[in-house]
């Protein structure tokens, strides 16, 4: 018969406790070694033992019991025993009730809080908690990770609240799903119009932070807030109070050029909100995604390419929304494009007003189209000669450098010759604007600016002369 206190467990209850309590990685052995020691030694000192009886056998011990239980916890005794407070100088502790068990930052006294701590092994392996009076073991187990959701919470508001800020985003859900053990979150924050996507688990951990606010939904109109394609296709933006059924639709071409393939989801709805979440797999780089919905009853589409449309293509609301985050305002309805060309992620953006003023920038290619390089500036009164280029205005934040000018008819090409290589300008209604990641600022403010005109000659000035 194994030893057993007046609860009715054994050391072997213990252990399973301990377990119990263990933190889900597994502690070090010799640690635990160490706290299971000092548990037993605990036991042993002051617990009922089981003592030989006749014939072989075990019975419990008759001696003062200090391990009894109070709820939920099995509560050991340390007071000393009676002749051992003979070397302290303040009153004699009678034995502790139940209800007056109390953590140990909280003794009677200093001197008790001083001469009373428990230093257990137990303690060290952070298995088990120690009180004035007794050591606790209170079946409840460890926490574990945190929820997927709260998880994302914390790491997106690490990344967009600067540290020391008193700013609460307050992120509401609004998709979250399971794919091949990773935890797809897609959050949103009213308070500061920020949305951020994490994906937690498989090989990778990411998350993506849209800090631009999503553009109002007329009535029966879908508005795209954000757009994603890297491990996963992400999507997510408002819905008009006439607009029902959207889903999202993405079509390719056949490996083997048999046809197309096609994917259709339906959306996931949160009030004024929708939201896709698939894996990049589901949505090819060379896909033609778009948003189809019914107004009123009447099918609708909104091409997710089209806020670049090409040459002769008519402008939808995402080319209005582009050229609004590149003019940095809400109305653009004065200025016309002079130049609109993607490239890959990013795109190049050139507007210009009656007033000729001009603004450029390079900006992401996808919504919310949040521009990276901003150059304004007012262009010459007088036009270039039919046979000649000028710059306008240039500069840059010194990862990106841009420059901008007009060109006369006869102008079929511009670009500028660096130390550091020839950067091709785009050229568009006899304007030009160039920009480049790889020339540093004093080599493009040395540039030459060249130009071909339609029979093959070159020319070149310096930029600004």
């Amino acid at each position: 018969m194994s030893p057993t206190d007046r609860t009715g467990h054994g050391t072997a209850g213990v252990d399973a406790r301990l377990a119990r309590l263990a933190p889900t990685v597994s502690p070090d052995p010799a640690r635990l070694a160490a706290a299971r020691a000092g548990l037993d030694a605990a036991l042993d000192g002051v617990a009922d033992r089981a003592t030989s009886g006749t014939g072989g056998g075990t019975t419990a011990g008759t001696g003062p019991s200090r391990s009894r239980r109070v709820g939920d916890a099995h509560v050991l005794d340390l007071d000393p025993d009676p002749g051992e407070h003979d070397d302290l100088d303040d009153a004699r502790l009678s034995r502790v009730d139940d209800d007056r068990v109390v953590p140990i930052g909280r003794g009677r006294t200093a001197r008790e809080r001083r001469q009373r701590r428990v230093r257990l092994g137990a303690a060290a392996a952070g298995v088990v908690g120690i009180v004035a009076v007794g050591l606790v073991l209170v079946p409840r187990p460890t926490p574990g990770p945190a929820a997927p959701v709260d998880s994302c919470a914390a790491n997106l508001t690490a990344s967009a609240v600067p540290e020391g800020a008193d700013l609460d985003p307050a992120w509401t859900l609004l998709a979250q799903a399971q794919v091949d053990g990773t935890d797809l979150t897609l959050l949103r924050s009213p308070t500061t119009d920020m949305t951020g996507f994490c994906s937690e688990g498989g090989s990778t951990s990411t998350s993506t932070l849209w800090t631009t606010p999503p553009p109002e939904a007329a009535d029966g109109e879908v508005a795209v807030g954000g757009v994603s394609h890297d491990e996963w296709y992400v999507a997510w933006g408002s819905v008009g109070s006439g607009a029902r059924a959207l889903r999202l639709f993405a079509e390719w071409p056949d490996e083997d050029g048999s046809g197309t393939s096609g994917r259709v989801v339906d959306m996931v709805l949160d009030g004024a909100g929708w939201s896709v979440v698939l894996p990049d797999d589901d949505v090819p780089p060379d896909a033609r995604v778009s948003l189809l919905w019914q107004e009123y009853g009447v099918e609708r589409s909104l091409p997710l390419d089209s806020g670049w449309p090409a040459k002769g293509e008519p402008a939808t609301s995402l080319t209005e929304q582009r050229r609004r985050a590149c003019a940095a305002g809400p109305d653009v309805s004065g200025m016309h494009p002079v130049v609109e060309q993607r490239h890959g992620d990013v795109g190049l953006t050139a507007l210009m007003n009656d007033r000729r003023h001009l603004v450029a920038c390079v900006q992401e290619a996808d919504a919310p189209y949040d521009a990276l390089t901003t150059l304004s500036g007012p262009a010459s009164e007088a036009a270039p000669a039919h046979d000649g280029a000028t710059a306008e205005i240039g500069g840059g934040d010194g990862a990106r450098l841009m420059m901008m000018g007009s060109a006369g008819e006869d102008v079929v090409s511009v670009e500028l010759k660096t130390e550091d290589g020839t950067v091709q300008a785009e050229l568009s209604d006899g304007y030009w604007v160039a920009w480049s990641t790889d020339v540093i600022e004093e080599a493009w403010d040395e540039a030459l600016l060249v130009w071909y005109l339609e029979d093959g000659s070159r020319h070149e000035s310096e930029p600004f002369q």
